[in-house]
């Protein structure tokens, strides 16, 4: 995953899946632009990474 790549993001508690676009990277973390929200992402383990917006839990997995 690098910076400006597209990545699916899905809400857990709607099951909708949105693209979104990589807007910062860290060492275990990824800031994600979902439209005009940043959701910050912490890795759960290789691959997958959770984060949270207004009560509501998305997943990002990467491959």
């Amino acid at each position: 995953m690098r910076l400006d790549d597209i990545v699916s993001v899905t809400c857990t508690d709607t099951d909708k899946t949105e693209q979104g676009k990589v807007v910062r990277l860290g060492r275990d973390r990824a800031d994600i632009m979902v439209g005009p929200a940043v959701i910050s992402f912490h890795m759960k383990k290789p691959g997958i990474y959770v984060g949270n917006l207004h009560g509501l839990e998305f997943v990002m997995k990467t491959g």
